[in-house]
């Protein structure tokens, strides 16, 4: 009876006092959503100095708000500095920028980043391009120059650098037969000459470049036939000059390429 009487006298106190206990709790969530409200703010407030800081350049203030950033809200602003980045790959890309400001800005976004090897990443791209326009360059003047070899050798840098550009691979092909028909015209010239082994010499060198081309695969049994039974074939003559024919219009055909490649 008497445990009875005294939850009874305490339910009657709890009753009694029910509304200042709800009051003092939601006084407590209050202050506790005032809190949460004020750091959310506080790291809002940080974060926009961050992106200011950061698009003024001014990297001697955000230092003083790094260490505190990057630990709250670092991997949000690293994912907002790689944007920034492949951004000025894509400008670049687009030749919406130099590569000197594409190199400045991504230089740049590293200093503000704390994670600077995926910042560097898009740097190495951005000299990759640049490494690639230089090659792809350097390949057309020699081909407009009918330096076939040289040419094809700068188009296969340029592949290295970017296995996936159609236009290098076309290019590098065209070249690829205009320097085969100049090793051709020398191995014949050889044979012309009864200079058998150099005119063999010259043969593989055109077999290592194609090695199921009829004309070197034609011309060494000629060569080997001259060799062991010492009859030259005349059609060699005749078929060295269609070749310096043809390589004599190679500029024009070459430059017709580019013409439609590039809409020259």
């Amino acid at each position: 009876m008497e445990g009875i009487k005294g939850w009874k006298a305490i339910k009657l106190k709890i009753n009694s006092y029910q509304k200042y206990i709800i009051i003092g709790m939601l006084g407590i969530i209050l202050c506790i959503g005032t809190q949460v409200m004020s750091f959310n703010y506080h790291l809002e407030k940080m974060f926009n100095q961050a992106l200011t800081y950061y698009h003024e350049n001014d990297l001697i203030s955000f230092d003083e708000i790094r260490y505190e950033l990057y630990h709250k809200r670092g991997e949000e602003f690293d994912a907002f500095l790689t944007q920034e980045a492949l951004g000025t790959f894509e400008k670049f890309k687009n030749n919406e920028i130099s590569y000197y400001e594409a190199m400045g800005i991504a230089k740049r976004i590293e200093a503000f980043s704390n994670q600077s090897s995926s910042i560097q990443t898009y740097q190495q791209q951005i000299e990759d391009l640049q490494q690639s326009r230089n090659a792809f360059e350097k390949a057309e003047e020699l081909a407009i120059d009918k330096q076939w070899e040289e040419a094809y050798n700068y188009y296969q840098q340029v592949i290295e650098l970017d296995p996936n550009y159609e236009k290098a691979h076309e290019l590098a092909e065209s070249a690829k037969r205009w320097w085969l028909q100049e090793v051709l015209v020398q191995a014949v010239t050889f044979y012309e000459e009864g200079a058998y082994e150099k005119s063999l010499e010259v043969i593989e060198q055109g077999l290592e470049l194609s090695s199921d081309d009829e004309a070197f695969l034609n011309l060494k049994e000629s060569v080997h036939l001259a060799m062991t039974e010492g009859e030259k074939e005349n059609k060699w003559t005749e078929f060295k000059d269609k070749i310096n024919n043809s390589i004599q219009s190679g500029i024009e055909n070459f430059q017709n390429i580019f013409n439609k490649l590039f809409g020259r």
